[in-house]
């Protein structure tokens, strides 16, 4: 993981948590995994998404940048 920071948003803002209204994340990539790609052994084809975790409470916030 990334160290904690604030996000800013494309429009400028700053990224809030939903649940607790942090504003410090933790950022990492994770695979979306399909079923298809998965039983094909082809799992490194799929997507990554963006992935911010909140440092206060935990929640993670996904993104498909």
């Amino acid at each position: 993981m990334n160290e904690a920071t604030t996000v800013t948003l494309p429009h400028g803002q700053n990224l809030r948590c939903d649940t607790c209204q942090g504003e410090i994340f933790e950022s990492r990539q994770w695979k979306l995994q399909t079923t298809g790609m998965t039983f094909m052994g082809l799992d490194w084809a799929n997507r990554d998404a963006t992935c911010f975790v909140c440092a206060t409470c935990r929640r993670i916030h996904w993104f498909h940048l």
